[in-house]
């Protein structure tokens, strides 16, 4: 049995972005935070007002966030991907999906988090409860991180191909989603399940599927 969660939305209500921005604020970086935030100001109230795709900026804002930490080694930022995990991602818990992936993993079930998260707070995230992580991979050189991505943000179909990557000849059983981006990851399971709340017509479209919800 192999059973696949998305991360944000649907185990937790926390944010990497909202954990990323208290961690520099709490470590004497905010002006950092800030001039960053100035640089894709345009692109936020664009997306906001639907002149932008929300999903492009989303994306965009997950690939250049990194550059704040441009020439970190990895232990430093798996140090930062502690802090945001404990801090922001864990004390924001769903627990009534949690509680299925934990069952499914005391059961003997593979459970895996796919997220658009970055790798290593994904990780952080994960360890906890014992489950694997794919998320998105930061670049480095040597032991530093460049400030870029090692590849594409791990969302949609993306997100369903690197699953499938590491599953081989292997079925999904379940998968859990939130949001429409999961959709792919969702009908490549045996059973999907949406954990609702979050996306109206991700909701809509598991009652025409009949896929089961979870509140």
């Amino acid at each position: 049995m192999i059973v696949a969660s998305d991360l944000e939305g649907t185990l937790t209500h926390g944010e990497t972005w909202r954990g990323i921005r208290a961690y520099l604020q709490a470590h004497g970086r905010k002006r950092d935070y800030d001039a960053f935030m100035r640089r894709h100001l345009l692109d936020y109230l664009g997306a906001k007002i639907g002149v932008i795709p929300k999903r492009s900026f989303q994306n965009r804002w997950i690939s250049d966030l990194p550059q704040l930490f441009t020439g970190a080694t990895l232990e430093q930022f798996r140090e930062v991907a502690a802090w945001v995990a404990e801090r922001e991602l864990l004390p924001k818990l769903r627990h009534a999906p949690l509680a299925e992936l934990e069952a499914a993993k005391v059961s003997g079930a593979r459970v895996m988090l796919v997220s658009g998260t970055y790798q290593p707070i994904l990780e952080a995230f994960a360890d906890r409860f014992g489950f694997e992580a794919i998320g998105t991979p930061l670049e480095l050189e040597g032991d530093r991180l460049t400030g870029r991505l090692a590849g594409s943000v791990n969302v949609g179909a993306i997100k369903c191909s690197n699953l499938q990557a590491q599953l081989g000849q292997l079925s999904l059983t379940r998968a859990y989603g939130d949001t429409l981006p999961d959709v792919p990851m969702l009908e490549g399971a045996i059973e999907a399940v949406v954990v609702t709340g979050n996306d109206p017509a991700l909701e809509r479209l598991a009652r025409q599927r009949g896929w089961r919800t979870l509140e």
